[in-house]
């Protein structure tokens, strides 16, 4: 059987429907029709702003990694000029000579490094110098000299590089692992060409080794600090609103598990408050969805400024805000949402993007109610009574506080089990 369905008319705006917790699910399954879109905008710049914070962690991790070439190709044109002399002075002449390459190679890969250009080709330059001069200096002056530690070192870089396909890492690590294994198998019995006394050897090979560790800590160092910083930005964004910096919908549950639990344990009561902007779809209409975010940055910035440490704020959805006050009884609760309405009330919202330029003022409505330690109930439930506590208000007027009183909610918990 063929569905059937209304065929719209050209230019008919598309029906947008959302779930709205309402006093007790009146407004459920609400249609919005003109602005609604403005909802669904403001979600998707949320939405792009997140993804936006995650690539710039992504650039963030390239740069690092560009920065850290620079400075490897810095360091090796120190370390082989001064190769260059001491191969020079202990009559090794070819691989003075090689060295010599070695700094040309590093000093044109800072210098693309630096200008920007052809980054690329810059690291090419690197790892080619690295794996060839790993493989000379060793079959020449021994493999006690420890030059081949570079070479092992070469395999990590590669796996960290921002290759911009899998393949082409994957083909680049193991050819690298191949090479190190056939330089093993090839030159770590020979004997050398030219044999360096025994001091410069053991030389040689402390500073390879102490300058090899010192480079994979650097690196294993450097991207340990960038995960743990992706880390700590990946869990703002799941916990925190990123219009208003507020914790979002999630971080108040896990709040209300912590809070309760504490409740159960200690009796202490708690108490919860709903905020909505009054006329804030006109706001919108009107002056346009930019000034109707910085309402809603300037009233979330005005909530947290008259909360205590202990309460807990979040942006609920849209214009919407939810309060946990920690230890409060509901007249208490009261008393601290007057006191909010009083602040967003008296709070003017100044910016260019006015029309007229002209100081938008705007009020609130607040609904509260409480959560003694003796009722067993979800934060569904609560914010349910908040929110019919908050209905009365709006059909009081607005700008007003509406409270819900405890006995209520001892009837509408009994009354589920009857």
């Amino acid at each position: 059987m063929r569905a059937r369905g209304r065929r719209l008319k050209k230019g008919t705006p598309l029906p947008i429907y959302v779930i709205q917790a309402g006093p007790v699910g009146n407004r459920v399954g609400q249609e919005l029709r003109t602005g609604s879109l403005a909802f669904v905008i403001r979600q998707l710049e949320e939405n792009r702003q997140r993804a936006n914070s995650a690539l710039d962690s992504t650039h963030r991790a390239a740069r690092s990694f560009w920065r850290l070439m620079l400075g490897t190709s810095c360091i090796g044109v120190v370390c082989h000029s001064s190769f260059v002399l001491l191969f020079y002075l202990n009559g090794v002449t070819g691989l003075a000579l090689v060295n010599v390459g070695s700094v040309s190679l590093y000093a044109t890969s800072a210098f693309l490094l630096t200008r920007g250009l052809a980054p690329w080709i810059a690291f090419s330059f690197v790892i080619f110098e690295v794996l060839a001069h790993a493989m000379l200096a060793s079959y020449w002056v021994g493999w006690e000299t420890g030059f081949y530690f570079y070479a092992i070192l070469a395999i990590p870089v590669l796996i960290v590089a921002d290759f911009q396909r899998l393949p082409t890492k994957i083909l680049s690590v193991t050819g690298a692992t191949i090479f190190v294994i056939a330089m093993d198998v090839l030159v770590r019995s020979r004997a050398p060409i030219h044999a360096l006394p025994e001091h410069v050897v053991d030389g040689l090979h402390y500073f390879n080794l102490t300058a090899a560790l010192s480079i994979l800590i650097f690196m294993v160092g450097n991207y340990f600090w960038l995960i743990k910083r992706a880390e700590s930005q990946l869990h703002l964004l799941a916990t925190t609103d990123s219009l208003t910096s507020l914790l979002n919908r999630r971080s108040m549950v896990d709040a209300w598990r912590f809070e309760k639990e504490r409740q159960e344990s200690t009796g202490a009561s708690l108490a919860l408050i709903l905020c909505d902007i009054d006329h804030f779809k006109q706001i919108n209409d009107t002056h346009g969805h930019d000034v109707g975010d910085r309402v809603l940055q300037t009233v979330s910035e005005t909530l947290a400024a008259n909360l205590r440490e202990t309460d807990h704020l979040a942006r609920w959805g849209g214009e919407e805000f939810i309060i946990m006050l920690v230890g409060a009884t509901l007249d208490t609760a009261v008393r601290i949402a007057e006191d909010l309405r009083a602040a967003v009330a008296d709070t003017v919202i100044e910016t260019d993007l006015l029309k007229g330029n002209e100081p938008l003022s705007v009020t609130a409505t607040f609904g509260v109610s409480a959560m003694p330690s003796d009722l067993s109930e979800s934060l569904e439930a609560a914010v349910a009574r908040a929110d019919a506590a908050l209905y009365n208000g709006k059909r009081s007027g607005r700008n007003c506080v509406s409270r819900h009183d405890q006995q209520d909610a001892r009837d509408m918990v009994k009354d589920a089990f009857v």
